[in-house]
């Protein structure tokens, strides 16, 4: 029977975006005590933008939906000043577009404690202009996200592919860029830093590069 509506909701597709706006709500309903319970904490590690799973060695996912807060991160983080630790977010920023990426780093710098640490991972898309420019492909279209692929026969392609995502990516990052949007938001310490196997994921290292920024 529940898989019966389930596609049901699939085939119409005002039905299935209706119950998941409100879906999406419901799971929001907790976040404000959660919020209030978590600012309590002496220790507080974020992971912004985490997707639906819980978080681990101390930090609290964020997302919204399928994370341990439920939160559309759209409206800040409702945390007070110099209070985080720690704030960690993987394949995130590329979605955001570039003046409401600056508000976003502006708040979690904001948020941070002094000396606390912002760590983040974004796709390379200077890997596939490399590529391009070399006259190769740089991925494989089956381990390409399927509704993003663009296929007209010409390795631009690709680059469509990073840079827009069937609508999903906002901005485009290299080292150099990444590095330098941080300090634009605000940060004047960041580096570019290493894989980490305790945060990143090893399946998405190939095509990921890495910095970690600091609040002085």
């Amino acid at each position: 029977m529940i898989e019966k509506i389930k596609k049901t909701l699939k085939e119409n597709k005002f039905l299935y975006k209706l119950s998941r706006f409100f879906y999406i709500k419901i799971q929001q309903l907790p976040s404000r005590f959660l919020w209030f319970k978590l600012s309590k904490n002496e220790t507080i590690k974020l992971e912004l933008g985490s997707g639906s799973k819980k978080g681990k060695n101390g930090f609290i996912t964020v997302d919204r939906f399928g994370a341990d807060i439920n939160y559309d991160l759209r409206k800040g983080i409702p945390l007070k000043d110099n209070t985080v630790n720690y704030i960690y977010t993987s394949h995130m920023l590329e979605h955001i577009p570039f003046n409401e990426l600056m508000s976003f780093i502006q708040e979690c710098k904001r948020v941070l404690k002094k000396n606390g640490v912002f760590s983040v991972c974004v796709p390379n898309a200077g890997l596939y202009l490399e590529a391009y420019n070399n006259k190769t492909q740089f991925k494989k279209q089956e381990s390409m996200h399927q509704v993003a692929i663009v296929n007209t026969g010409s390795l631009m392609d690709q680059v469509n592919y990073e840079a827009y995502m069937n609508g999903e990516h906002c901005y485009m990052f290299d080292k150099e860029n990444l590095v330098n949007t941080l300090k634009k938001g605000g940060f004047e310490k960041a580096n570019l830093r290493s894989f980490d196997e305790s945060l990143d994921m090893k399946e998405r290292d190939y095509e990921s590069i890495y910095a970690l920024a600091q609040k002085v």
